[in-house]
């Protein structure tokens, strides 16, 4: 028994689970877990065991709340935490707000071994408040600070000049970050960087992804997707850059102005020779009215290209050239094609329950699953076709 004790113990409090319990919501397992901190109820070294805890799930009510020093609680008592969520897409996380911080930097807190920190959709959070994680977190790795209020081109520069270990930065739909805030990027994270997130960026322009590119040599995933202002030019210093050997991940989608003509799909295939994941949307590739068939040829070219995401795929899209591409796409090393439509016709008149009338040449639910049904174990990529989130 004793034995059995010495190995459960790390397992479950390395990473304690709050919303598993069929009895006590996740508020009242992190409150009874904050007071045991507080009580000293819980032995050193088995505080130590927590490298990482998500909150995510945890939910405030009108008559249970989480008490002001929550954050200065946890972060006391867990020396070893490296990997925190706040993030407020589940919940809305209305605890984390800008005070929480704040009763850290009063308590003169460092934690250091913080390295991973999401801070995704927590619209409570204040510029100064970001300000200071270069202090309170100097370690940091990894940042999410998606649809995160407060950030700014400020934030931003101090942030990556300080916590000089990022290599994970996510500041996708953080609409107050312009070409000034990416340049410090740039500057600052040249030998670490391996993510960046830019979705939803409208003011990011080419001149500070060219510089990007240029400076970051190891990157190897970039999301673009949504960025109005990104065109051809960008992607063909991208594929001319130094940046071009490590990609591994690249996401385009809803870029208007980034046209897959011929040319540059195959600049892309010659130059980004580890490229595995590639997201589009279906008019990028279709706008110049090249050959469909010719478009197929140059993603054959691609070395390492696995999965390849399609979206704003139209309801009399061409199956054929889907099919091709399943087939023959990246020298035959493509597993999956995941196509995202919007609604089609069929769905309002007929719902969901009737089975509508298929043309083989049309890419509809029904040829989907047929085509996949078909493979028979053949090597060519599998074909997913789903119903995109902004529907």
């Amino acid at each position: 028994m004793r034995h059995c004790y010495r190995v459960v113990r790390p397992v479950l409090w390395t990473d304690p689970q709050l919303c598993n319990s069929s009895i006590y919501t996740p508020l009242q397992c992190f409150q009874a877990l904050l007071s045991l901190f507080k009580a000293k109820a819980i032995l050193p070294e088995t505080t130590q065991m927590i490298h990482r805890l998500d909150i995510s799930s945890v939910e405030e009510t009108l008559y249970s709340t989480l008490p002001d020093d929550w954050l200065l609680i946890l972060l006391s008592n867990t020396p070893n935490l490296h990997t925190l969520c706040l993030s407020g897409k589940k919940t809305g996380s209305s605890f984390v707000q800008s005070h929480a911080f704040r009763k850290l930097e009063r308590a003169g807190l460092v934690h250091r071994g913080m390295e991973n920190l999401d801070l995704s959709e927590c619209t409570d959070i204040r510029e100064p408040t970001l300000k200071s994680f270069v202090h309170l977190f100097p370690n940091l790795v990894s940042l999410n600070l998606s649809k995160t209020s407060g950030v700014t081109d400020t934030a931003v520069a101090l942030i990556v000049d300080r916590c000089q270990y990022l290599k994970t930065i996510n500041l996708s739909y953080c609409r107050q970050v312009t070409d000034l805030g990416l340049l410090s990027v740039a500057k600052f994270c040249r030998l670490n960087l391996r993510s960046l997130n830019l979705t939803g960026n409208l003011k990011i322009t080419n001149t500070s992804l060219m510089v990007v590119a240029k400076n970051c040599p190891k990157i190897q995933k970039l999301f673009l997707g949504e960025c109005s202002q990104v065109t051809d030019a960008a992607m063909e210093w991208i594929a001319q850059s130094n940046s071009s050997d490590s990609l591994k991940e690249l996401e385009l989608h809803r870029c208007d102005r980034v046209l897959f003509g011929l040319p540059l799909l195959e600049l892309l295939a010659r130059k980004c020779i580890v490229l595995e994941r590639l997201t589009i949307t279906y008019n990028q590739i279709n706008s110049r009215r090249d050959d469909l068939k010719l478009v197929m040829e140059a993603f054959r070219d691609f070395h390492q290209l696995q999965i390849i995401d399609i979206f704003d795929v139209p309801e009399h899209s061409p199956a054929l050239f889907f099919w091709d591409l399943a087939f023959k796409g990246s020298r035959g090393q493509l597993k999956v094609i995941n196509l995202h439509r919007g609604m089609f016709v069929t769905d309002y008149i007929l719902g969901n329950y009737a089975v509508a009338f298929e043309h083989d040449q049309n890419i509809s639910d029904q040829t989907v699953r047929k085509f996949n049904d078909q493979r028979n174990g053949a090597r060519k990529a599998i074909i997913n076709l789903n119903m995109d989130d902004l529907y």
